[in-house]
């Protein structure tokens, strides 16, 4: 019996292209199981000048922003247990949680720290002016920033991801260099704010803030993660009080830095940090972008020095999941955090230069979100802050 040539070429066509699927899918799981940390075992790496301090105060530090005019780090912190359930906004919230309002922090090279008080002008007044009483409102930390005012760098406007059970929002503050508090100026909100996580400050009321993804809850929520859908964005907030999308369809980003003009990102899903630039106001545009494969990135911090870019990294997802919805359960010991130094390329299309600093297998701190560069009095180093922590953690200057 004689199979007519034509069919041979159909079945070898068929081949063929399930020969291709099954490369592309191989690919693609092999690349997740990498970045996902499935089946790996770390070794601590560069670890042995690292500490950890501010036990039972400094937790839940998810952010740092260190002041370049100073070196005063400032740090935002919050409630352990408020913390594990506001990160998880398909569950039911439960109200006992919220046993403490979260804290800003401001910290010296000698690890001596004190609270920026969030405060509010009251509606009553006295013979000296307007009195001042503590923030009414919601206050939960995620990513913030800082802007510092050109004419008058003592004059600090900070921007809170503020995680309110209405509603995201950004949250606004004056601030005096020195001063024990900070006065709330205006909280903002949007429909296009539906899920921040980080923001960056251009002026005392503009910035651009992420959205990490467009279904908080659900179904649609676990959809939209494990099929990697590209339905986050980053958002504008203009001087005259407008939102605006100027970046659609970004695979859940996350942590967001800038500096000399270069505005970067870090995407979790489609894991690196991406580099943009203005291309008006309001408006972004892709340049570059480095690829990880062995890691998920939370925020991002920039060196004001140097230039340079700290990427803090997750290590084993799974774990990492774990350890933030059950800390108490001490799953830390198998989940781990790299931290990597990113230098951007003279030409911004060809991406980082990346150099790991840092591995921890989870016995310093389980899974950090933040690294950032203190310099000041001579003092050179780097602190290293987790949404879930007890503590902070400390690594000296040879790390930079």
């Amino acid at each position: 019996m004689t199979i007519p040539s034509a069919l041979l070429s159909r079945r070898s066509i068929g081949a063929l292209v399930a020969l291709a699927v099954a490369w592309v899918v191989y690919q693609h799981t092999s690349h997740y199981a990498r970045v996902l940390g499935l089946g790996k075992v770390y070794t601590n790496e560069n670890t042995t000048s690292c500490r950890q301090i501010g036990h039972g105060v400094l937790h839940g530090c998810e952010d740092i922003i260190v002041d370049p005019h100073t070196g005063l780090a400032y740090l935002a912190c919050g409630s352990l247990n408020a913390r594990q359930n506001w990160l998880h906004p398909g569950d039911d919230y439960d109200m006992t949680f919220e046993s403490e309002s979260d804290h800003l922090y401001v910290m010296d090279e000698n690890d001596n720290y004190s609270e920026v008080k969030a405060m509010e002008t009251s509606t009553t007044t006295n013979g000296d002016g307007l009195l001042l009483q503590p923030f009414s409102q919601d206050l939960r930390f995620h990513g913030f920033d800082i802007f510092w005012d050109p004419e008058d760098p003592q004059n600090m406007t900070f921007m809170f991801v503020n995680h309110q059970l209405a509603h995201g929002a950004v949250s606004i503050f004056s601030h005096i260099r020195g001063s024990d508090h900070m006065i709330h100026v205006e909280t903002v909100h949007s429909g296009l704010l539906h899920s921040p996580n980080n923001v960056i400050a251009m002026s005392k009321r503009a910035f651009y803030a992420t959205n990490d993804m467009m279904f908080p809850k659900g179904i649609m929520n676990s959809v939209s993660k494990n099929l990697r859908l590209p339905d986050g964005h980053v958002v504008y907030h203009s001087d005259g009080g407008e939102f605006s999308v100027a970046v659609p369809r970004i695979r859940y980003p996350n942590g967001i830095a800038q500096h000399n003009g270069w505005i970067y990102v870090a995407s979790c899903t489609d894991p690196g940090v991406q580099i943009y630039k203005e291309s008006a106001k309001g408006k972004l545009q892709f340049h570059g972008r480095i690829i990880y494969n062995d890691g998920i990135p939370d925020n991002i911090s920039v060196d004001s020095e140097t230039g340079h870019i700290y990427s803090t990294m997750f290590l084993k997802v799974q774990e990492t999941h774990k350890f933030f919805r059950h800390p108490s359960l001490n799953t830390t010991t198998v989940a781990g955090t790299k931290i990597v130094r990113l230098t951007q390329r003279s030409d911004p299309s060809a991406g980082f230069d990346a150099e790991p600093l840092l591995l921890d297998s989870g016995e310093l701190m389980p899974s950090a979100t933040v690294a950032a560069i203190q310099r000041r009095n001579q003092i050179r180093r780097m602190l290293v802050g987790c949404v879930m922590c007890d503590f902070l953690v400390v690594c000296q200057q040879t790390h930079l």
